[in-house]
């Protein structure tokens, strides 16, 4: 290809500016399927881990659900993905908070299982309200 001098090569988008393109929306969806596996991991890690030693299971339970709902809001391109990987968090959570016929809950209605619940689920209600981000429609180099 030759350009004249000064003038710039004439190059055609793959996608209109304002669209993503067809790959960057696969890529998005499969992120999002991803993080909705990882999301019944956390959740079923966080029921059975936020009451081991008392400071540092609660968080690390709570800082598995806030830092899933910060990368799900950074993968997702629509809320849609967010509240599908809220739920898939939220869902594994509630039912190991009732009561099965033997008895032996593994999320308890005290102070630790009140923190676990809510701290996670209002972390994911905060990312479905902020929506997805701006992205840049710079490309990468």
């Amino acid at each position: 290809m030759t350009v004249a001098p000064g003038a710039a090569p004439s190059v055609r988008p793959s996608a209109p500016p304002g669209r993503p393109s067809r790959w960057a929306r696969v890529l998005s969806t499969l992120a999002v399927a991803g993080l909705g596996a990882v999301a019944v991991v956390v959740a079923v890690a966080g029921a059975f881990v936020h009451r081991w030693q008392n400071p540092a299971g609660i968080l690390l339970a709570v800082l598995g659900a806030v830092s899933l709902a910060v990368l799900v809001r950074a993968c997702a391109r629509s809320r849609a993905g967010i509240a599908v990987v809220a739920a898939l968090w939220l869902g594994p959570v509630l039912w190991l908070a009732q009561t099965p016929p033997g008895e032996d809950r593994v999320i308890l209605g005290d102070e630790a299982g009140l923190v676990f619940l809510f701290g996670g689920t209002t972390a994911y209600a905060i990312a479905l309200g902020l929506g997805v981000g701006a992205r840049s429609t710079r490309p990468l180099t």
